[in-house]
């Protein structure tokens, strides 16, 4: 797999790389992106979303299935959340390209978004 992918490209790959993982798409509640379902080895995401937001939202769930998180009961605000944010902006952006759209748009979220091909939080 590879950060490059689109939510598509990821998807189809997960079959070969994955084969026990479920991927599916629900309406999830709330602002929920998507969650992992460490008892049925699913992960959901929400399919009201754009496809970046579901690129983003599945990795950040693939973070959360490496490591064992369970988060179908929430885990907002935990270390276990702050974790997997984090690895997921490692696995996402590359330092040196966040770095030129920091200095290109003056730190400007919503347009450094749009040149990092990821959502910003509102």
């Amino acid at each position: 797999m590879s950060p490059r992918m689109n939510y598509g490209q990821m998807r189809m790959a997960l079959y070969k790389v994955a084969p026990d993982l479920q991927v599916s798409s629900a309406l999830l509640p709330g602002k929920l992106d998507g969650i992992y379902c460490l008892a049925t080895n699913t992960a959901l995401i929400d399919r009201r979303i754009t496809y970046v937001r579901k690129r983003c939202a599945l990795v950040h769930e693939l973070v959360h299935w490496r490591h064992g998180d369970d988060t179908s009961d929430g885990c907002a605000g935990s270390k276990i959340e702050r974790r997997c944010r984090r690895e997921t902006a490692m696995l996402l952006i590359n330092p040196a390209g966040y770095a030129l759209a920091e200095r290109m748009y003056d730190g400007e979220s919503h347009q450094m978004a749009a040149e990092l091909n990821s959502p910003s939080k509102s």
